[in-house]
């Protein structure tokens, strides 16, 4: 599940314990998110929780083709999306709780969500289930959006790949140590975004709920992590 970057809620970058774990929940974020698109484009005709250029370019050519059955999956999600972005600034800029307690807000939600999902989906319709995972998807890139300092976009990666290029270019030419850096922790978020397409290919294959049932599993981690001893001293 798409199972799954805005304002970041005010983690202050300077607290190097703080941004360790952001930058761990962009990790599960980006991997989650690999894993929910692959398993909306095997099980959901082709349609993505989070690229939503790959949802308008299908909608787009579905449209002029005159093939109106088949555009409704990208539009529910692009709408579930948009509906998730919308949400995501709103809770940010407006919510008292910040940081730590905003993340774990969050998780529990989609934990929630999640398990929701995974033990209903043989009774939710299509169009349900895209409109959930593009509102979850829609809000993960609102708020995940930081690895290791580097400003990142957990889910969609051409820009991840246009950013690092451009940074190789400052680094090789300009000697710019900083864009070296960035390179890597870009190239880092690439490659699990992959990752996480790659695993839920694999568990969709095997079994087509199983994707969101892993989904749920991480989410379930990640939030137990946020309860742990360790993070609790930084509220």
């Amino acid at each position: 599940m798409g199972f799954l970057s805005g304002v970041m809620p005010s983690v202050p970058e300077n607290n190097e314990n703080l941004l360790y774990i952001s930058s761990g929940l962009t990790v599960i974020s980006s991997f989650m998110m690999g894993m929910v698109d692959a398993y909306t484009f095997m099980q959901q005709s082709g349609a993505f929780a989070s690229a939503q250029t790959g949802n308008l370019v299908i909608l787009s050519v579905k449209a002029f083709s005159g093939e109106w059955a088949q555009m409704l999956s990208h539009l529910w999600t692009f709408a579930g999306f948009a509906i998730g972005a919308f949400a995501g600034e709103a809770i940010n800029e407006r919510s008292k709780d910040k940081g730590i307690r905003s993340y774990r807000h969050y998780l529990l939600i989609r934990v929630i969500v999640l398990f929701a999902l995974a033990f209903f989906q043989e009774q939710i319709t299509g169009a349900v289930m895209l409109v959930i995972l593009g509102t979850l998807a829609g809000y993960e890139l609102t708020v995940f959006r930081k690895f290791r300092g580097t400003a990142v976009n957990n889910a969609i990666m051409s820009g991840n790949v246009k950013n690092m290029m451009n940074d190789l270019y400052h680094y090789v030419f300009n000697k710019d140590k900083g864009a070296k850096t960035r390179v890597i922790n870009l190239a880092a978020i690439i490659f699990i975004f992959m990752l996480g397409a790659g695993v839920g290919t694999l568990l969709t294959l095997l079994h087509p709920s199983w994707a969101l049932w892993a989904a749920c599993i991480i989410a379930a981690l990640a939030y137990f992590w946020m309860l742990s001893p360790a993070t609790r001293t930084f509220e």
